[in-house]
């Protein structure tokens, strides 16, 4: 898709890789983006960055977590060329299986049904305009065994099964479904697995492997956008391996 002149949404767009991809959208020439999170004075930090890059920035706070809430906003909304499906959140303290039932249910809602919704609206409304691409953020650790924090990485597995299922999507609705999978990328969510900061288990991990910039991921997404020539449900992994960017890419029916 050639991304000068269209229109954007872009969810968890206060900071780390919604943010860059935000800018970087602006950067390409898109016309405007509504710009989506629950932090509101971050989220106008973003828009500001947005706007000097030349594009119309429309800061939207918004709890995905709040399931008729987002349906109701994308309704509104929703009538876009480009939705970047962003926003995630981790467990922090307790973890499952000490975790409380409400908790669960709000990781589950932003991270999974707020996407499937947003999903939905955004492909009925870019078919009915002749078409668009969703980039939906998924994580490395959909491709691997387990992980510390069983219901993120529960959840990020649901979302790229979910990407692949909405393969078929840019046949019948020219609408193409698109995963991007990162590594671990220096974000503030690192700050939010431990109580106050980040948990033991997250400091061995920056210890032992090396951290994309979210500019790093953010390249990655506008790839996904720009190529057409990829298929539904197609998916790009992007690691920092040896001082290097890594992309390992992979298609809906292969893991």
């Amino acid at each position: 898709m050639e991304i000068k002149g269209k229109r954007a949404i872009v969810t968890g767009a206060a900071g780390g890789i919604g943010r860059a991809t935000a800018v970087l959208l602006a950067a390409r020439g898109v016309a405007e983006i509504a710009l989506v999170d629950v932090k509101e004075e971050a989220l106008a930090e973003t828009a500001h960055l947005v706007e000097a890059e030349g594009a119309r920035a429309m800061a939207h706070a918004l709890d995905l977590s709040d399931i008729p809430a987002t349906e109701a906003w994308f309704k509104v909304h929703g009538d876009v060329d480009i939705l970047h499906n962003n926003a995630g959140v981790v467990s922090g303290l307790p973890q499952f299986p000490d975790v409380d039932a409400a908790r669960i249910r709000w990781i589950v809602d932003v991270n999974l049904t707020s996407l499937v919704a947003a999903t939905q609206i955004a492909v009925q409304a870019m078919k009915a305009r002749g078409g668009g691409v969703i980039v939906n953020t998924v994580s490395t650790v959909a491709l691997g065994t387990g992980f510390y924090d069983a219901m993120y990485a529960t959840t990020k597995a649901a979302v790229m099964m979910f990407t692949r299922c909405c393969a078929p999507l840019k046949d019948e609705c020219n609408v193409r479904v698109a995963g991007m999978l990162p590594g671990l990328v220096a974000t503030p969510i690192l700050d939010t697995t431990g109580a106050g900061g980040k948990s033991e288990w997250m400091k061995q991990v920056l210890a032992n492997n090396e951290a994309c910039e979210p500019e790093d991921i953010a390249a990655g997404v506008i790839r996904l956008i720009e190529d057409d020539g990829l298929a539904g449900g197609d998916w790009v992994a992007v690691r920092r391996l040896g001082g290097r960017i890594d992309y390992q890419w992979g298609h809906a029916g292969t893991v």
